[in-house]
């Protein structure tokens, strides 16, 4: 029998890759980043190179706490020392896979805010939020699922950026580790009427105040692994080759963001309490 031509394996990170004089990248802002992060890509090992990337954060944790002063305590800890896990339950995509969702691209109503998806991922890179990288430099990662990005219409407001992690089943496949409980959805008002009845008057009148808080999410970091399971494809731009964003914090879109981040929220505002 004629001896068969073994597989190409799946060369994994960055082993071999690197920036070339025909990579096209635009030379604006975002352009001198990516160029920039790919060298670095090529020069670091994966949790080296988010590390370099990737700013301290908003999360900060004091160590000598004990761990029984609060029961999520510990989950806080753990996302300021690895951030929040990414685990899938499926085995990460082949090659083919990936270059199939990579053709069909982002989603289509980002044809029409190429401008405006240009800065707001230029904001982001800026703030340690996202990094952008050439697919050509990434596309044997095994692990790319790579959904696509869209742009939500506003009325008469800034359309927001968001990732569809449920059309190629990134939302399904992910294994759910983050507290649901931590979820507060219905009966605001009477949650709050009955804060107000029982608060003690020995404090004075009751306060009521909304706070609103910027990029909430981004305020919470992603595990070094998990980032490139989160990868998203972008729609491409005139003259330059496809690129790919990676979060380096939660990401809008993911099941897995709401849980974690009022786990954050819900447990530093019951250690904040307990101080008074």
């Amino acid at each position: 029998a004629a001896p068969t031509t073994p597989k190409k394996r799946e060369v994994p990170e960055n082993d071999g890759y690197r920036l070339t004089k025909r990579t096209r990248i635009l030379k604006d802002k975002l352009g001198k980043f990516i160029r920039l992060h790919s060298e670095w890509f090529r020069e670091s090992r994966w949790d080296e190179f988010v590390r370099r990337i990737r700013k301290r954060g908003d999360l900060e944790v004091q160590q000598n706490g004990r761990e029984d002063s609060h029961p999520a305590l510990g989950l806080l800890k753990t996302f300021q020392r690895t951030g929040v896990p990414v685990v899938m339950s499926t085995p990460p995509w082949g090659l083919k896979k990936r270059t199939m969702h990579v053709r069909r691209g982002a989603h289509q109503s980002c044809k029409d805010h190429l401008e405006l998806i240009r800065t707001e991922m230029l904001d982001f890179v800026e703030q340690g939020y996202w990094m952008v990288l050439p697919y050509s430099l990434v596309r044997y990662h095994p692990h790319l699922p790579l959904p696509p990005l869209g742009v939500v219409p506003q009325r008469e407001r800034r359309p927001p950026l968001i990732v569809d992690y449920t059309f190629n089943g990134v939302n399904d496949d992910t294994v759910k580790m983050m507290p649901p409980e931590a979820m507060q959805f219905g009966r605001t008002l009477e949650r709050v009427l009955y804060a107000v009845h029982h608060a003690n008057p020995h404090h004075g009148p009751v306060y009521v105040a909304k706070t609103d808080m910027a990029d909430g999410f981004y305020r919470v970091p992603l595990s070094t692994s998990g980032i490139p399971k989160l990868g998203v494809i972008l729609p491409r731009f005139p003259n330059e080759e496809q690129l790919v964003a990676f979060p380096l914090v939660l990401p809008m879109g993911w099941v897995e963001s709401p849980p974690a981040f009022c786990a954050t929220t819900e447990t530093v505002a019951d250690l904040a309490n307990n101080l008074h």
